[in-house]
């Protein structure tokens, strides 16, 4: 087997986790846009517009060699979850296409990530995107799944068939 360069680990990666993604963007429930499992967690919307948002992150933070968390006020304008689901896929592209233009020093460069004056981290970036975007996203989207099943709507299977998929 061949070794593979940074670009291409998080190439794959990022697609294979967009699909996964995908799935549960078409089955998220319009009509419990409010729900919220507990006083403490997000509602479903801004659970679902914080995963959507991670993606902008790659853009917006992994082409800088620093990124500040309170300066980022972007809005993302949709209708319904499917909606929010396709900017998804158009973001995942646009990571992808820039993903391609990258090479292995690009990745092993330093990146900071912050909250204002806040260092939450100073990592080669290829630690930042597998920290702050990747296993974050991983986490918030297990987070939608069990949304999903306290609201008992089918929960599409992430790394094979769900129980869901598995009983009917």
């Amino acid at each position: 087997m061949e070794a593979m360069d940074f670009k291409s680990i998080i190439a794959v990666e990022t697609a294979l986790e967009a699909g996964r993604t995908e799935r549960i963007f078409n089955v998220l429930p319009d009509n419990h846009k409010d729900y919220r499992p507990h006083d403490k967690s997000m509602t479903l919307k801004e659970l679902a517009e914080h995963v959507a948002e991670l993606q902008t992150w790659f853009n917006n933070a992994l082409r800088n060699s620093s990124y500040d968390f309170k300066n980022d006020n972007q809005e993302l304008l949709y209708s319904s979850f499917k909606e929010l689901g396709s900017l998804v896929n158009e973001s995942v592209q646009h990571n992808l296409d820039f993903i391609k233009s990258t090479d292995d020093d690009f990745w092993n460069q330093e990146f900071t990530f912050k909250v204002g004056d806040h260092v939450v981290m100073t990592v080669p970036r290829w630690v930042a995107y597998r920290q702050m975007l990747s296993n974050h996203l991983i986490h918030h989207r297990g987070q939608l799944t069990t949304y999903l099943r306290a609201l008992n709507i089918p929960v599409p299977g992430i790394f094979g068939p769900s129980a869901d998929e598995k009983n009917g």
